[in-house]
């Protein structure tokens, strides 16, 4: 049917498996790393433990190991996609409670008090026998893992699993796996214009192509984070005003 086949990995087998299968992309870097994770947790990872699960074995997983060579050469040999959506992994591993999600302090001071709240709930509750140091070591791994993809060649798109607003620090994440500030940028544009089939007609600045722009203040290819400096939209043969957006999205001002 020439459908595109991605998302979770059920309960009962490993990414590895879902890919023999049929997925042509695996989403989130959790089920990736599972591909190492012992049998109890793949047999209830369709609960909870999709979450514990890595948290609690993580930082024990050997990267160089076959789990993670056996997933790492399949993704390469069937030209898998991920959607790593590393943002949504460090928001439950590396917080303490009650402390701000590092996706949103750019953006503290601008935001609404009731949001700004609601992104200082901390990180996922830790189990008794392991501590925040064990969820932030498994972090890492996990941060690894994405390099180790990298390097291979994986094709990987940026996504959030968030609102959105999470975007920029993600490319911020793939600068500190390895990627050049133009290779994140390409992880948000043309590689997931390439994945639906739409890279004739969007996903990089050429004649022909989309007008959908976004002019910012400084150079995201030496800082990826000046992308959060739009002053400029250009959509639909439009020309917006960014700070009138972020103003009528609830924004008191820039973000740092």
């Amino acid at each position: 049917m020439g459908l595109h086949v991605h998302g979770h990995i059920p309960a009962g087998i490993r990414p590895v498996d879902a890919i023999n299968d049929g997925y042509d992309e695996v989403t989130h870097i959790n089920w990736i790393i599972m591909q190492a994770a012992p049998d109890d947790v793949i047999k209830v990872s369709n609960g909870i433990m999709r979450f514990e699960g890595p948290g609690r074995f993580g930082k024990d997983v050997d990267l160089d190991g076959p789990a993670m060579n056996l997933i790492v050469s399949t993704m390469v040999k069937k030209h898998i996609y991920s959607d790593p959506t590393m943002v949504a992994f460090e928001s439950l591993y590396v917080p303490d409670n009650g402390d701000l999600d590092p996706s949103y302090a750019p953006f503290v001071g601008t935001l609404p008090a009731a949001t700004e709240r609601g992104f200082r709930n901390g990180g996922f509750a830790v189990p008794k026998d392991l501590t925040r140091a064990d969820y932030r070591k498994s972090w890492a791994k996990m941060v690894g893992l994405l390099a180790k993809m990298h390097k291979a060649g994986i094709p990987i798109v940026a996504g959030t699993d968030g609102s959105g607003l999470e975007l920029i620090h993600e490319l911020e994440i793939y600068e500190s796996a390895g990627f050049t500030p133009a290779e994140a940028l390409e992880a948000a544009t043309l590689t997931p214009a390439t994945l639906v089939g739409q890279q004739a007609h969007t996903g990089s600045i050429k004649v022909g192509k989309a007008a959908d722009l976004a002019l910012v203040e400084g150079d995201p290819e030496a800082h990826i984070g000046a992308l959060r400096q739009t002053r400029v939209v250009m959509l639909d043969g439009k020309l917006l005003d960014a700070d009138a957006l972020r103003a009528a999205a609830g924004f008191s001002g820039r973000p740092k």
